[in-house]
């Protein structure tokens, strides 16, 4: 079986490919659609997500039959190559409007918000209507101590306000250049909270698509992509609370709301002091805090009822899967309606060195770790979308893209979306739109067929298995612990995010140990900042009177150290190291990702017992690794490069190999300070010569005596050129191409530092 899993481990299928936002963003020719997809597929991109994007023009608008007929042309030629399409379900985004289709239908679909005002001291909008009544008492900072209802008995002194339902007026991007965000023609935002503005959403999309291309369902059409659907749209007018001379309100700012809203916010736990305590400033801060709890939880329950799970039943029924991602890193909660959890790092809200630390950093597990206890085998991440560098986002180097992918799998994301594919770059609209292009637009395009076998190898690694967790990291719907977790990474310990409704409602206790799905787990960390309901605290209280163990605070760290024994670890642990343990069909993988830039090197220790494989990402290729026997069992040396992975898997079917492994020791090295230089070598068994680079930027085309010996990209740029090489005298050259920042953004100059050939002894 270890052997079927190393095939597999080199040709993983279609199935684990990256499937790139494809940018429609100009004058859709058919022909030229073709050929991109058939481009897609000689570089190793067997899938894409149809994307609708700003600039797109096509005779009838999008949705219509011209539109239609593309999409079915794509359709055809992805079918003959054996590809996957996802369908993206707006133009262009965040989801839920039909390009402003479901307002057009009925206005009263737009998106809703509450607000109040005096009562009889104003006149209603069009489709705004009270929805109810209160009578608040303020005290002379203007902050309310009271709140009655219509059928209290009301004191002398208290103001009677109306809270009235009216609209965010939010939009949505939309495709054409005057539909951009604060254009008048910008596509008005649907109401999420409706499940009949959903209705109409899906009536205008999912079944236009369905009806053409049904035949496809399930076979080349795989999923639909939902994007980070917004509750107010975006450049929504929320107000804000207005007083006249006389010190009264006579007008407050707007939070999201819906028609019967207050329905579910009472289910939740809130009250009519809770919900005045948000559009009020009250004296007892209890009441905003409570009610903020209340109203967060509300909105979660009603986006879920009246928004994803009408489009997850609606997928179901189609035999396709829901997939995208809600609007926040850490909305994990929104996560349980998506068929693929999904998440989006975008905005360069992670990059090296903050990837502990960022409020974003929890995103690559909030879709994983949703999956992993859910029983789902895929979880997605839209990734790469401008993460070049701040004010230039067209310069994003081959290197950085690696480290964000590695980020992602270190973390467990095993399905791949790059933000994006553009089918023009002809004019600034299009070139400037969310950039960078990280496929045919990219200056490593003819050299991408080994970084997308790269991703269907890691995808496949990903998917499938257990990570073998320390511990369960209690979290809420929409807040993961970031700064207690950090010392996990640093230390070596896996962890996963445990939500309160699964620990709540899907995880069974058992003797001192949770199950939920095929993980268990004998700890739980709970952040100090969670607030726990009752039956939280009782069911807790149950798994620690059987033996388990509980930390609740921040030290999240010295308590696993204290309280938790590693059996697999590296011994060389450093905060930069990303130590991941899975289980795949039985057989142990070690994967050790480094996130800084400088090499580590160590042993990997473990109990598990079996002979030992390296795994090479880029070629699927593996190679033996040797054992040592050691006190806490067997140790196997690991030496990883800055931004780099190392994969060890071990077949535990068969007894270890022991002995030594073949080490390198440097016997020469030759600086090279021009483009191209000769030297002198004499070949001898056992040795092996490499052209090296400290740094480079973007991408360094090297030959050796006039042939091509490869591309340098990816850190820590190193390439084997002794096949090339004849005794005497040599020629090494090298190209460099800059970043695309030079033609489409800012200029960046070129780096190349460090240039040199270095020959080593295999011994």
């Amino acid at each position: 079986m270890f052997d079927i899993l190393s095939e597999m481990f080199a040709r993983p299928g279609n199935a684990f490919s990256a499937l790139p936002f494809w940018f429609w963003n100009d004058r859709l020719d058919r022909d030229e659609l073709v050929r991109q997809v058939d481009d897609f597929h000689k570089k190793g991109v067997n899938g894409f997500i149809i994307h609708p994007r700003m600039g797109m023009e096509v005779e009838g608008g999008y949705m219509g039959e011209t539109y239609l007929d593309m999409v079915e042309a794509c359709l055809e030629a992805a079918k003959k190559r054996r590809m996957l399409v996802m369908l993206y379900d707006e133009a262009m985004y965040p989801s839920g409007s039909a390009h402003g289709m479901v307002v057009k239908a009925n206005p009263l679909f737009a998106a809703r918000a509450l607000y109040a005002r005096p009562t009889g001291s104003y006149t209603l909008e069009e489709g705004e209507e009270a929805q109810m009544r209160m009578a608040l008492q303020f005290d002379g900072d203007g902050k309310i101590t009271d709140v009655r209802t219509d059928d209290d008995e009301i004191p002398e002194g208290y103001i009677w306000y109306d809270f009235i339902l009216g609209f965010t007026h939010g939009t949505i991007r939309g495709i054409a250049p005057d539909e951009e965000d604060g254009q008048p023609s910008a596509p008005a935002a649907a109401d999420l909270l409706n499940p009949e503005a959903t209705a109409a959403f899906i009536a205008s999309t999912h079944e236009v698509y369905y009806k053409r291309f049904s035949a496809d369902f399930g076979s080349t059409i795989t999923a639909i992509f939902t994007d980070e659907p917004s509750l107010t749209g975006r450049c929504a007018k929320m107000g804000k609370t207005e007083i006249d001379e006389n010190g009264r309100i006579t007008i407050t700012h707007k939070i999201p709301w819906t028609y019967d809203f207050h329905e579910t916010f009472g289910a939740c736990g809130g009250d009519a002091k809770m919900l005045a305590a948000q559009l009020f400033a009250p004296a007892e801060k209890r009441w905003a805090r409570d009610g903020k709890y209340y109203y967060d939880m509300a909105l979660r329950q009603g986006l879920l009822n009246a928004y994803y799970k009408p489009l997850q039943d609606w997928c179901l029924h189609h035999g396709i899967a829901l997939t995208g991602h809600p609007a926040a890193s850490q909305d994990i909660g929104m996560e349980e309606a998506f068929d693929i959890p999904g998440q989006d790092l975008v905005w360069r809200m992670i990059e090296p060195g903050t990837e502990l630390t960022s409020p974003d950093s929890p995103l690559a597990k909030c879709s994983a770790d949703m999956a992993r206890h859910k029983g789902i085998s895929r979880n997605l991440c839209e990734a790469l979308g401008v993460c070049g560098q701040k004010g230039n986002p067209w310069d994003l180097s081959p290197a950085e893209i690696l480290w964000y992918l590695n980020f992602l799998f270190a973390r467990g994301v095993n399905m791949i979306a790059p933000h994006a594919f553009y089918y023009s770059l002809k004019t600034p609209l299009q070139s400037d739109e969310r950039p960078p292009d990280v496929g045919p637009g990219s200056i490593f395009w003819d050299q991408y067929k080994p970084l997308a076998n790269y991703i269907k190898r890691m995808s496949w690694l990903n998917t499938t298995n257990t990570n073998n967790p320390h511990a369960a990291v209690l979290c809420d719907g929409d807040y993961m612990p970031v700064v207690p977790v950090k010392p996990l990474y640093e230390m070596g310990y896996t962890f996963n995010y445990l939500t309160m409704d699964q620990l709540e409602d899907r995880v069974r206790v058992h003797d001192g140990k949770l199950y939920i799905d095929r993980y268990v787990y004998d700890t739980l960390l709970i952040d100090s900042r969670l607030r726990l309901t009752p039956s939280l605290v009782r069911k807790i209280g149950q798994f620690v009177t059987e033996g388990g163990k509980m930390h609740r605070g921040s030290d999240f760290g010295d308590y696993m150290k204290k309280n938790v024994k590693k059996t697999s670890y590296f011994d060389a642990q450093t905060a930069d190291i990303r130590f991941v343990h899975l289980t795949k069909s039985g057989y142990p993988f070690f994967l050790l990702f480094n996130e800084g830039d400088t090499w580590v090197r160590g042993h990997l220790v473990t109990d598990k017992s079996g002979a030992c494989r390296r795994f090479d990402p880029f070629t699927g290729k593996t190679e033996t690794v040797y054992a040592e026997i050691c006190d806490d069992g067997l140790r196997y040396p690991v030496e990883i490069a800055p931004w780099s992975v190392v994969i060890l898997g071990m077949n535990t079917d068969v007894l270890p190999e022991l002995g030594e492994n073949p080490g390198e020791v440097l016997a020469e090295i030759t600086a090279l300070s021009e483009t191209r230089q000769t030297f002198t070598y004499t070949p001898a068994e056992n040795r092996l010569v490499r052209f090296c680079l400290n740094e480079l930027h973007d991408r360094a085309d090297i030959t050796v005596n006039g042939q091509s010996a490869g591309v340098l990209l990816y850190k820590p740029y190193r390439l084997d050129i002794t096949d090339l090489l004849t005794e005497g005298e040599n020629t090494v050259t090298w190209t460099v191409t800059g970043s695309p920042a030079n033609t489409y953004g800012k200029p960046v100059p070129t780096v190349l530092s460090g240039a040199r050939v270095e020959i080593t002894e295999i011994r």
